[in-house]
């Protein structure tokens, strides 16, 4: 069966504004003046909302990364649910991934599920591998360590996130009481390299599985 492809009705609104203007024109007489200012919607749509997201979405993730290191995390939520335009406009995967990460940071980890879920179904697969980590280090502060495991190994080879992965992959192992020793040492040899949460993330257990 083939595949239906979708239509971008992005891709019509010049062609169909220009066969109204020539309609309002031939048939209806209208001004050239009113036609002028009627094909200003052209720029304006193309080139300043664009300018205009872009310039809002950069000062909302200054202020979320200097919000997020302050541990502000219920202000942080207030202050997301006020971007009306933001979460109106903006790309709705990483609006929903900002939100999952202030849900993860209260420790609301159902909800953060919830919501990367969601996330996860609006971009095509070649996208996922940031919100599929993210998902996934959900699952596994859920004890869903089946579906977390299964979600690191979908990434893709060369995804930066690979050590971290690795990382998780024997916090998993140590959970589930699995190949303990190769867990036990790459994690001795990880902790060195990391800092904050997921430093004292391995230490607590290694020293569980002492």
């Amino acid at each position: 069966m083939s595949r239906r492809k979708s239509i971008d009705p992005k891709k019509w609104l010049v062609p169909l504004s220009l066969i109204t203007m020539f309609i309002l024109w031939t048939q209806f007489k209208v001004s050239i003046l009113f036609l002028a200012i009627f094909s200003l919607w052209i720029p304006i749509y193309f080139i300043g909302f664009p300018m205009l997201l872009n310039r809002k979405w950069l000062n909302f993730e200054k202020e979320f990364a200097l919000r997020f290191q302050k541990n502000d995390h219920k202000e942080m939520l207030e202050f997301y649910r006020s971007q009306w335009f933001l979460r109106r406009f903006a790309p709705r995967s990483e609006m929903l991934n900002k939100l999952a990460l202030i849900y993860s940071a209260m420790n609301k980890y159902r909800e953060a599920e919830q919501v990367l879920e969601r996330a996860v179904n609006l971009v095509p697969p070649s996208f996922r591998d940031r919100l599929y980590f993210n998902l996934a280090n959900v699952k596994y502060e859920l004890g869903k360590y089946d579906e977390a495991e299964q979600m690191y190994k979908a990434l893709r080879k060369g995804s930066p996130y690979l050590h971290a992965v690795q990382t998780q992959l024997a916090l998993i192992d140590l959970q589930r009481g699995v190949r303990i020793p190769e867990a036990r040492k790459f994690l001795e040899k990880s902790r060195n390299n990391v800092s904050g949460v997921a430093k004292e993330r391995i230490e607590e257990a290694l020293k569980k599985s002492a």
